[in-house]
């Protein structure tokens, strides 16, 4: 997600799942990936700006002033999200994780995470 927002000139739904995408997300459907992106952008240190309502809930898409808002939302990367990017910065140690993901409890203290240069998972440190 943040290697498609670095790009530049993104809206929200820009990094969602959807036909006729070049780089489509196969991993996560649709409420997975607005949380994943409020989870980016609204935590103690941010590796996305511009989004501009949330949360990502039913709420906010059943009022259309809020939803037209979040879908015009301009994305990029902060500083922090460009380190992270770059492999300088590691999210997990500076925003807390907590969430389910396949049946699985990811916190910072218990994070596999996968190396796309090795092709392998790395365990937690």
């Amino acid at each position: 997600m943040l290697q498609l927002i670095a790009r530049g000139g993104l809206q929200p739904f820009d990094v969602f799942p959807g036909r006729q995408k070049h780089e489509e997300l196969h991993v996560y459907g649709y409420w997975e990936v607005g949380a994943l992106l409020d989870g980016l952008a609204r935590c103690d240190r941010p590796a996305v700006a511009g989004l501009d309502e949330g949360p990502f809930s039913l709420e906010m898409h059943n009022d259309p002033v809020r939803f037209d808002r979040y879908k015009r939302s301009q994305l990029s990367l902060t500083e922090f999200g460009k380190a992270v990017l770059e492999g300088d910065q590691n999210f997990r140690r500076h925003n807390r994780i907590d969430r389910w993901w396949g049946g699985t409890h990811l916190t910072n203290e218990r994070l596999w995470r996968w190396d796309g240069e090795t092709r392998a998972l790395v365990a937690p440190e």
